[in-house]
């Protein structure tokens, strides 16, 4: 029964307005986008932890203690830099993506109106 439903759907294919694919498109694209931006971020931060396990690794005295928490107020300043950007990045991001839709949207809404007049 299901099978049939399916098969009657694609015995007549209707093909999707024009304003419906080019929405995919825009988010396909930013999702994508986005993606990639979270991605990097993480190697990122990756990076940072492993650095810092590394250097973690490599305390073998006093001196060496010492260097390595002297240095976490520097790592954590650049770490709160990175997450600020990273956000900041992130709401451009989604606001590009917003102001795009919404333009879309008023388009289409457009077309339509006069369609319809």
């Amino acid at each position: 029964m299901v099978v049939n439903l399916f098969n009657k759907a694609l015995e007549n294919p209707q093909v999707l307005p024009d304003p419906v694919i080019r929405a995919n498109k825009l988010f396909i694209e930013n999702v994508e986008k986005l993606l990639m931006f979270q991605m990097n971020s993480m190697k990122a931060y990756f990076d940072i932890s492993i650095n810092q396990i590394r250097a973690a690794a490599e305390i073998t005295d006093l001196a060496s203690l010492q260097d390595f928490c002297k240095r976490q107020a520097e790592i954590a300043q650049t770490l709160q830099r990175k997450l600020m950007n990273d956000a900041r990045i992130m709401s451009g991001m989604i606001a590009r993506f917003k102001t795009d839709m919404d333009g879309l949207t008023q388009a289409t809404l457009e077309t339509t109106l006069s369609k319809a007049a």
